[in-house]
């Protein structure tokens, strides 16, 4: 598979082009994940969402955690119903405000990203294997956020041209930007690892760990390291 990102954000699809406006099933998704956690992963299968498993290692700010455990998730009125603890987050730009988060560190979390792995799924892949999905237009977690699973209206839904930018911080003429940036595809339950299409890290040696878990797991799949994606 050929991809593309743009290195400033982490917005990345397959093909020459790199992420278009008017192809999102091209997009390619990004789950990010402890490398602590990447075994208990393996021996699901699956990657299963917050409110079904409790992680090895847990990088989750907890008031954050608490808040998706309360949203509920209602793109239409024939989605199941659920909140947005209940989906496998997936970020559509990879330099998200919670990646920096972590890179800072927080509460519960203290490591810093090198640990970090990104599971990168392309849209279509998840679309055409039947599971139920949508898009925020921002922050999940948030009161205001809007939901879609309207595939040919995803490039205007989010905001397209952020996703794509190095700078997402609020402005005093758009305090929202930073909400914005952090847009998610929401899977319902689990994503089976099958779907995993390319596996990102910051470091040869943690490549090299992630490679060793995933060896044995069915299906084709891109390793690289790439530290743009990281702060």
């Amino acid at each position: 598979m050929e991809l593309r990102y743009v290195p400033d954000s982490g917005f990345a699809a397959r093909g020459a082009d790199g992420p278009r406006r008017d192809a999102p099933r091209d997009w390619v998704v990004w789950h990010f994940t402890h490398i602590d956690n990447l075994q208990a992963i393996v021996d699901e299968g699956r990657i299963l969402a917050g409110s079904a498993v409790r992680p090895v290692r847990d990088v989750a700010n907890a008031s954050v955690k608490s808040r998706r455990a309360e949203r509920i998730v209602d793109p239409d009125e024939n989605y199941p119903v659920s909140y947005v603890n209940d989906h496998v987050p997936f970020y559509i730009a990879a330099k998200s405000p919670m990646l920096y988060v972590m890179a800072r560190g927080h509460e519960t979390y203290s490591g810093g990203c090198e640990p970090l792995i990104f599971l990168g799924v392309a849209l279509g892949d998840i679309i055409e294997s039947g599971a139920t999905w949508c898009v925020s237009d921002s922050n999940a977690a948030t009161n205001y956020v809007e939901f879609s699973r309207n595939v040919n209206e995803l490039g205007s839904f989010v905001d397209f041209d952020l996703l794509r930018q190095r700078d997402w911080y609020n402005t005093p003429d758009d305090t929202d930007r930073k909400s914005r940036r952090a847009a998610e595809v929401l899977v319902l339950r689990e994503v089976p690892l099958s779907l995993v299409s390319v596996i990102v890290a910051k470091s040869e040696r943690m490549l090299a760990r992630a490679r060793s878990i995933l060896d044995g797991v069915s299906g084709t799949r891109q390793y690289r390291v790439v530290a743009g994606l990281y702060y």
